[in-house]
């Protein structure tokens, strides 16, 4: 059982829409199945409302919650449901708040409970999600109810039920993002590593209609996808985003998974060249004998290089001897030749 809250400012509101004909007509014989007003929906609501007003610095004094089943529960009575809002409203609000259910459907009530106790006191709301969880868990398994937490897939957006009933009038088996589901992740696990071509034509094999998202750069943002007969009341194709059809789908996750670079931009990118087809350098002068292994070529090459230079800057700095100078005197410098000698040599 799932429990959807929302709050207002007039149960007047919420209720005309219980028993008015519904977003898209599917509002079936509306009625009240249990409550602590009595009356008509009209007096309902008026009473509601006026005993409200007494807390005027309340901005939100209507508390809405709807409780929906999943099909496998199927169709609950008027009396288990009643039994159950009872159940609900006892141990979410207590027993002094003014609250009505309503049924206009197989699968879910309606609830409208006003804040403001019988005696004026406001009931708070304060973790009022937190709180309803438990309650929810534990009217499932005092009801033989199938436990909704555990049943629905945090990764796959679950399938509305006004979905399920469009797609039974198109004589689908099961609704198409369902089937989009199992089918777009049967070819990503198929062309895992593989890239996008072999992911797209694992699609195509699978009878998956697809579309590339891409961004005003050209950057790829993702997927949409459809399935051959799955259309719209004026005939126009129906295109499903990949996170809508599972969130594991989503580019961010799906691109991963696929593991390779769009082929747009993989120009851009220098070839990997294996080590093994890599040329070799030339080979530096043989080892010293007796050396457990010889240097990397470059390393010997940079090395002579350097004693080269070296020994160039070395010869450069002597300066010419002078005329009638005996070859082994050294004649003498300028002082700031000399310093400059004496900072090379050291």
């Amino acid at each position: 059982m799932i429990a959807k809250v929302t709050k207002g400012r007039r149960a007047g509101g919420a209720l005309r829409y219980d028993f008015g004909p519904g977003h898209q007509e599917e509002h079936e014989d509306p009625r009240i199945v249990a409550g602590s007003v009595p009356g008509t929906p009209q007096q309902v609501a008026r009473i509601i409302d006026r005993h409200s007003r007494q807390r005027p610095d309340v901005r939100q004094p209507i508390w809405r919650c709807s409780l929906s089943l999943p099909d496998e529960d199927g169709v609950l009575t008027d009396e288990k449901w009643a039994q159950i809002a009872e159940q609900y409203v006892g141990r979410m609000w207590g027993a002094d708040v003014p609250w009505v259910a309503v049924r206009h459907g197989d699968d879910h009530i309606h609830l409208t409970v006003s804040r403001i106790r019988w005696s004026g006191e406001l009931a708070s709301d304060s973790h009022d999600y937190r709180r309803s969880r438990p309650i929810v868990r534990a009217l499932e398994a005092e009801h033989g109810l199938i436990n909704a937490e555990e049943r629905s897939n945090r990764t796959a957006p679950q399938v509305s039920g006004p979905e399920r009933a469009a797609a039974q009038r198109r004589g689908a088996e099961r609704p198409e993002r369902e089937q989009l589901r199992e089918l777009v992740r049967a070819a990503r696990d198929q062309s895992a590593g593989a890239g996008r071509l072999a992911f797209e034509q694992a699609l195509t094999e699978a009878g998956v209609s697809y579309r590339a998202n891409t961004s005003k750069t050209g950057r790829m943002a993702g997927y949409s996808f459809s399935l051959p007969g799955w259309t719209d009341a004026d005939g126009g194709q129906v295109w499903s985003a990949a996170s809508k059809v599972a969130r594991d789908l989503r580019w961010s996750e799906l691109g991963a998974a696929l593991s390779q670079p769009d082929p747009r931009t993989a120009w851009a990118m220098p070839p990997r060249v294996p080590a093994a087809a890599r040329p070799v350098e030339a080979s530096a002068p043989a080892a010293v004998a007796g050396a457990s292994d010889a240097r990397p070529t470059s390393r010997v090459v940079s090395a002579a290089a350097a004693r080269s230079k070296s020994t160039t800057r070395t010869r450069t700095t002597q300066p010419p001897r002078q005329p009638g100078s005996s070859a082994g005197t050294t004649p003498a410098l300028p002082p700031q030749s000399q310093q400059h000698g004496r900072g090379r040599g050291r």
